[in-house]
């Protein structure tokens, strides 16, 4: 496929003034068929003009495959394959890509309006801007200002001393110069990628920071990834399918698992003495940021003293946690992905 870096026939309006570069979307989807077929639907209507949907479907569902080839449409493509875990299913999606610019959502997301895409690609007219994060919702029809904007505005898309991500994704305020990606309604440019490489794998959560620690240190004076509210997604959550992150018994201690992994394979890569001097306070980081997950609004599916004996059950289960990740030693490391396409 020739790619149209720069088609000066597109109208001059939503913001493009005459800027149409070849965008590829990337869709990671497991065991959603209907949310992967309604996602795929709302994509296919984006008044963007020159795009492709590359989905990475990982069900092993021949039906799916067959209903996605019935549409007929060429901007299409599909990539069957078994499960490869976030990072390596967004990875395997890139190399089937022909795009400057790359778009990734999730199955169980969808875009709110058929302008997402168009407005995503605006901010790529300023040739400093490597990546972009759009707004996130959980009520498409009822869209508000937080109660506090500039706060927000302040604190989003930030590290903390831990190198943990502040995200407020919900924000109404643009910002420019943000630390990091989130995993669903952001976009990258190709070039970036081919400069540092893709997703790390073989992490459980955090391959997006460890993707902007990259990016942090490979950067070049003046370029920034931006965070842009105009590009809205509904964030639907407790969808059947995908990876029962929230529903299976062990949910919390899932959880556990993952930030240990987070803070031993990622943050320790990147900045081992910090880890390796405050590490007793790092595990108190552990258990606060498992806490605060365990009461996040996506979790009012279950009730309060649910929540209260997870937090406890999460305390005592720490040192199990703690010595089996030990015993893995370096068989459970990031695979650092420095050259991707």
């Amino acid at each position: 496929m020739e790619i149209d870096k720069i088609r000066t026939d597109v109208p001059k309006r939503h913001g493009l003034a005459g800027y149409a570069p070849f965008v590829s979307i990337v869709v990671r989807s497991f065991q959603r068929p209907e949310a992967l077929l309604e996602l795929v639907e709302r994509l296919r209507l984006q008044n963007y003009p020159s795009f492709e949907i590359v989905v990475v479907e990982q069900s092993n569902n021949p039906g799916l495959e067959a209903r996605l080839a019935s549409l007929r449409d060429s901007r299409l493509k599909v990539i069957a394959c078994s499960p490869l875990g976030a990072p390596a299913a967004r990875n395997e999606g890139i190399r089937h890509t022909c795009g400057d610019i790359l778009v990734f959502i999730d199955d169980d997301d969808l875009p709110i309006d058929d302008e997402w895409l168009t407005n995503h690609v605006a901010n790529y007219s300023n040739p400093l801007c490597m990546g972009v994060v759009g707004r996130l919702t959980d009520n498409p029809g009822q869209i508000q200002r937080p109660r506090f904007p500039r706060l927000v505005h302040r604190l989003a898309f930030r590290y903390t001393f831990f190198k943990d991500p502040m995200t407020y994704a919900w924000g109404s305020l643009r910002k420019e110069g943000i630390d990091f990606l989130i995993g669903s309604n952001a976009s990258v440019r190709r070039s970036l990628i081919e400069r540092i490489g893709g997703w790390d794998e073989g992490i459980p959560v955090g391959e997006e920071q460890s993707f902007s620690f990259k990016f942090a240190r490979n950067r070049k004076p003046g370029e920034q990834f931006i965070y842009d509210p105009k590009p809205i997604i509904w964030r639907r959550v407790n969808i059947e399918g995908g990876l029962n992150r929230r529903s299976k018994p062990d949910w919390y201690i899932r959880e556990l698992n993952a930030r240990i992994s987070y803070y031993h394979d990622v943050v320790a890569y990147y900045f081992p003495w910090r880890v390796r001097l405050l590490y007793p306070i790092f595990l108190l980081r552990t258990l606060e940021q498992v806490w605060e997950w365990i009461w996040d609004p996506d979790n009012n599916n279950r009730d309060a003293m649910e929540r209260f004996k997870a937090c406890a059950a999460v305390v005592l289960h720490l040192p199990v946690s703690l010595h089996r990740r030990w015993r893995q030693g370096s068989s459970n490391r990031v695979s650092r992905i420095d050259h991707l396409i």
